[in-house]
């Protein structure tokens, strides 16, 4: 599997963290996340990266290109914040 980190935005309007091998006109995402807002302190909300599929069993998904409108490197932070959510690695 890829090790390149894609930011992909769906036609559903979703924005999908991964890591991304794109086979013909698949693309095979790895351990995909997405942000979810969630409260924090003095009544800001802040972001958390969640599994885009929580109860799905399988942890590379494959979706059509034909569903991606966008895709894009992720800024530092939330390249360093996937990774560690995938690995269990502090970097």
């Amino acid at each position: 599997m890829a090790n390149d980190v894609k930011v992909l935005k769906l036609i559903t309007g979703e924005e999908v963290l991964a890591r991304v091998e794109q086979k013909d006109t698949m693309f095979i995402l790895d351990k995909p996340m997405t942000l979810q807002p969630v409260p924090g302190q003095a009544g800001q909300m802040g972001f958390a990266l969640v599994p885009w599929f929580i109860s799905g069993k399988n942890e590379n998904i494959t979706i059509s290109i034909d569903h991606i409108i966008a895709q894009d490197e992720p800024n530092a932070k939330s390249e360093k914040n996937y990774l560690a959510a995938v690995t269990g690695l502090t970097l």
